[in-house]
């Protein structure tokens, strides 16, 4: 069962992440239903506020806005451009992650968006989601969410997570932003990197043997050409290539119809971007967060977005390298136990403490 919501509606609980009583106030506007059955986001210190944005196409969207408890006026805010996988970017009940921290500590609002067909948000379904549609959805929702009481305009600054560090800078183009912070995500051409990807595959998950490497290696780069810059159905590259037959369900996060849960023409469109120029584009603060001992993303492609950065305009990228982190921060004692999600521990306030400080600084927003 669903329930319309029209108007204002207040929802008032007893809440905190870390189990102290503490009123937080949820606001309801707009029109698009919300599930009865998915409690309603609250966070201790936070104001939260589900609204709506709509596309050009007429698509309405969750939008999700908080702030700190007892503020007044427009605040700076992050706006957040999210990672690949089709997650809600609800905050899960009872549970600290980095962006609910972020999110108290950094004194600013922050806009979060349903991707079509996420949540309550309308449309396909984000496994039927292209590229460049999510991309122009970020850009609609951007300018929607500038409109809000609670935000300022002027001050706005894109997080873009893990895939969202590639969306960031297009989302940024021409918005008038303050700022881009990206974590998980470089910026070399999508070729590369999901190349990338299948070479930290290869030599860390024990699925190859050290002396196959080599091998696997020239198949999948063969097969990754032929799919991303050929744009080439998985089955089309089979069929017209049987020496490289049996190589996509070798390939990571693959299945008959989708790659990484996203349709084909996603990663082809997402393989013809130029990142790095799209970056360059840019002329406002930029930090770059990077775990040690990530399982996807390279090193090289982090660094690369603020060395390409600085020798353009000395001082304006901010680097930030996390000791013994992975991909989603959390730390372990060596690269293999990382990629095996092993022994891993959490250290969240490695990143929100300097990232929040950043935020602050880029912003003007005092301490």
């Amino acid at each position: 069962m669903r329930r319309m919501l029209t108007g204002l509606i207040l929802a008032m609980a007893m809440t905190g992440t870390n189990g102290n009583a503490s009123h937080a106030e949820t606001r309801i506007t707009g029109s698009l239903e919300v599930a009865a059955d998915v409690p309603l986001e609250q966070t201790e210190g936070l104001e939260t506020e589900y609204g709506t944005i709509t596309t050009s196409e007429g698509l309405r969207l969750r939008s999700i806005v908080t702030r700190p408890e007892g503020t007044r006026g427009r605040l700076p805010a992050i706006f957040l451009t999210q990672w690949v996988s089709c997650d809600s970017i609800v905050f899960p009940e009872g549970r600290d992650t980095q962006l609910r921290l972020l999110a108290q500590q950094s004194g600013m609002a922050m806009v979060r968006i349903e991707r079509a067909g996420t949540g309550d948000s309308e449309g396909p379904g984000c496994d039927k989601l292209d590229y460049d549609t999510e991309v122009r959805h970020y850009r609609e929702a951007l300018v929607q969410a500038k409109q809000h009481p609670w935000v300022d305009p002027q001050r706005v600054v894109i997080l873009g997570s893990s895939l969202g560090s590639t969306t960031a800078p297009l989302v940024a183009q021409n918005n008038n932003v303050a700022g881009v912070i990206v974590q998980g995500g470089g910026a070399v051409t999508y070729l590369e990197r999901m190349i990338h990807f299948e070479r930290l595959y290869v030599e860390r998950s024990g699925a190859v043997k050290p002396e196959d490497i080599h091998t696997e290696m020239v198949q999948r780069i063969a097969f990754l050409q032929h799919y991303l810059i050929g744009q080439k159905a998985p089955d089309k590259v089979a069929s017209d290539h049987p020496e490289l037959a049996g190589v996509w369900q070798k390939i990571r996060g693959t299945d008959p119809e989708n790659h990484y849960g996203r349709p084909f023409a996603w990663h082809w469109q997402a393989a013809d971007k130029n990142f790095l120029a799209a970056w360059l584009s840019l002329d406002v603060p930029v930090m770059v967060v990077f775990g040690e001992y990530e399982q996807f993303e390279s090193r090289h492609g982090h660094r690369m977005i603020v060395d390409m950065i600085n020798r353009k305009t000395p001082g304006a990228a901010q680097w930030l390298e996390i000791a013994q982190a992975d991909h989603g921060l959390t730390l372990y004692p060596d690269a293999y136990s990382a990629y095996a999600y092993e022994n891993g521990a959490t250290a969240h306030q490695l990143y929100v403490a300097p990232v929040s400080k950043w935020l602050r600084h880029v912003t003007g927003l005092a301490e």
